[in-house]
């Protein structure tokens, strides 16, 4: 079916006078996890992950990808048809011919990543063979009430339009879904696991115009959010077109479509002023935060109760298991979904990064070896992600070390203390690595990522990795997940999150609180390894689940707990 996919797009390759053809993940909204409707990439190639592109070439198939994909690649693609590099090698690729792209999938920003000899193309010319295609996510958008925002959409938009002023222009352009759900206070379901609604927005200094599918828009919302034009997105460009004042945009969120769109008009890039204004969470999003995260562990030691208690496990897949993780959750308090397909590997597919077990093709529990769960969940407050890493039988001492080495890092970065305003992720990154490098070994992601307020899970700009240059400030909320994958056998990953706060002794300094409350696996420390304040850590770490968590558990789990959190 692929190679007959691959072979209609050739087809086209000679009445669009190119010699290949481009194809990123992503959609025209530059959406993380694209809708169905618009992965093109998976249409085109079987590869699920959240980043990618394929070069489709007369002769030759490639897809470049980032380490957290390379093992899931060589595992779902055709490795007759395609060959696989690391994205960092696309720049070095070589062809000879011209090969095609789509304007509306590419920011100018990503275009300098690719190989100088390219061209624009319109249509898609995957669009063109793709003749099942299923229709345009059209979710029912609704009010994200202020009780869970913590800001009313008025201030959100003044904070804009103060933006607008301080750079004397007359126009902000706002491309990325979370900005616009953002700032208007309103979600939606487009996107799987994720709240957003596809659309786009242009604020001026006396209007807000919300380009979507007027169908989707309710009355109540019309007559809570008045200052919204509601307009087709057909109409996009003309409103883009009839402005004659400088107009702000962020060119790491726009296509190069929309960039063209302006060539004739005064422009000034700025980032999205939405991205850094949700990032930092306001005092009533903390608190939901902190609550969420108590009914989130809840459902997680619920969970890790019931494995424990199975006697037969090994009738259990890992499909099965991730099913029933989210059974647990789906009992929790303001619960609205899944935040990602949970992420359960054992064994060798536990070094599988982003591994994602399939129904009909799911590895069973049987044996010894460790079984990594990467899960979360969307509540009407928070989103929430946590991994944990459980040992089926003993676990081998050669896992205890690595574990311990990770759970070294993850302590470090979670208690360090910083300055603020001068920091940012790739200052912290080595906190967390330190430890496998001792032993020349390390993993091939970042060690900690943004994550939304009932929005994505992963969010921008703050992180924490080694390239990371955005300032950490207080209120951002962001995953700790050192990790280590041992490809074939096992994987290892330890994650938090935690958010940004002021530091009670010095106002000049930021530290973080955790707020996730799952405990770690007791079978696999080797306190040997640990220093006394890392002991203290963990002491003082299970001390606050079985404050805060224990007394909501069932009594199997609270037995679970009690055991697990023994010293």
């Amino acid at each position: 079916m692929i190679l007959t996919r691959i072979t209609e797009l050739r087809k086209l390759f000679d009445q669009y006078q190119v010699s290949g053809y481009i194809i990123p993940s992503n959609d025209e909204y530059m959406s993380e996890y694209t809708p169905e409707c618009f992965n093109r990439l998976k249409y085109i190639t079987g590869f699920t992950g959240s980043n990618g592109i394929a070069i489709i070439c007369k002769n030759t198939a490639l897809l470049f990808t980032d380490g957290r994909y390379l093992e899931q690649s060589k595992r779902q693609l055709d490795l007759n048809i395609f060959q696989i590099f690391d994205l960092i090698e696309l720049k070095n690729f070589l062809h000879d011919g011209i090969l095609g792209y789509d304007p509306k999938l590419f920011t100018t920003t990503k275009l300098k990543s690719l190989p100088p000899s390219i061209s624009k193309l319109s249509p898609n010319l995957v669009d063109l063979i793709w003749f099942d295609r299923s229709a345009k996510p059209s979710s029912l958008v609704y009010i994200h009430k202020q009780e869970f925002a913590g800001e009313s959409h008025n201030n959100k938009i003044t904070k804009c339009r103060d933006i607008l002023i301080k750079h004397y222009a007359e126009m902000l352009i706002i491309t990325a879904p979370d900005s616009i759900c953002w700032l208007l206070n309103i979600r939606a379901a487009d996107i799987l696991f994720a709240p957003l609604m596809l659309s786009r927005a242009v604020l001026t200094k006396d209007k807000l115009y919300l380009f979507i599918d007027p169908s989707r828009i309710s009355i109540e919302i019309l007559t809570k959010r008045p200052e919204i034009i509601v307009l087709p997105e057909e109409q996009f460009e003309n409103i883009l077109l009839i402005n004659n004042g400088k107009i702000l945009v962020d060119e790491n969120q726009a296509s190069s479509f929309i960039m063209d769109l302006l060539k004739d008009k005064i422009i000034e890039k700025v980032t999205d002023p939405c991205q850094l204004f949700k990032a930092c969470k306001n005092e009533v999003e903390i608190r939901h935060a902190v609550n969420s995260h108590i009914n989130d562990a809840v459902a997680l030691c619920e969970f890790f109760s019931y494995l424990s208690s199975l006697t037969n496990i090994q009738d259990f897949s890992e499909y099965d298991l991730g099913i029933k993780l989210t059974e647990f959750r789906s009992q929790q308090h303001d619960y609205v979904s899944d935040s990602f397909s949970t992420i359960c590997g054992f064994q060798e597919n536990g070094a599988v990064i982003h591994y994602k077990a399939e129904k009909d093709n799911s590895k069973k529990i049987v044996g010894s070896g460790l079984l990594l769960i990467d899960s979360g969940g969307q509540y009407k407050g928070c989103t929430t992600d946590v991994t944990r890493v459980i040992t089926i039988g003993a676990p081998t001492d050669e896992q205890k070390k690595r574990y311990t080495q990770v759970l070294k890092g993850h302590i470090a970065l979670a208690s360090i203390k910083f300055p603020n305003d001068v920091v940012t992720g790739a200052n912290l990154d080595v906190l967390a690595r330190q430890f496998l490098w001792q032993d020349n070994i390390d993993y091939l992601h970042g060690t900690g990522h943004g994550v939304g307020s009932f929005l994505s899970v992963h969010e921008g700009p703050q992180n924490i990795s080694l390239r990371s240059n955005v300032i950490l400030k207080e209120g951002m909320i962001l995953s700790n997940e050192p990790g280590y994958y041992k490809a074939g056998e096992f994987g290892i990953r330890i994650e938090n999150l935690m958010y940004i706060k002021r530091n009670e002794s010095n106002d000049n300094y930021l530290e973080f609180s955790t707020l996730t409350l799952v405990p770690y696996e007791k079978a696999l420390i080797d306190y040997n390894q640990l220093n006394t304040n890392e002991i203290n850590y963990i002491t003082q770490y299970n001390q606050k689940i079985n404050q805060l968590v224990y007394p909501l558990l069932s009594e199997a789990a609270k037995k679970w707990l009690l055991n697990i959190t023994a010293s």
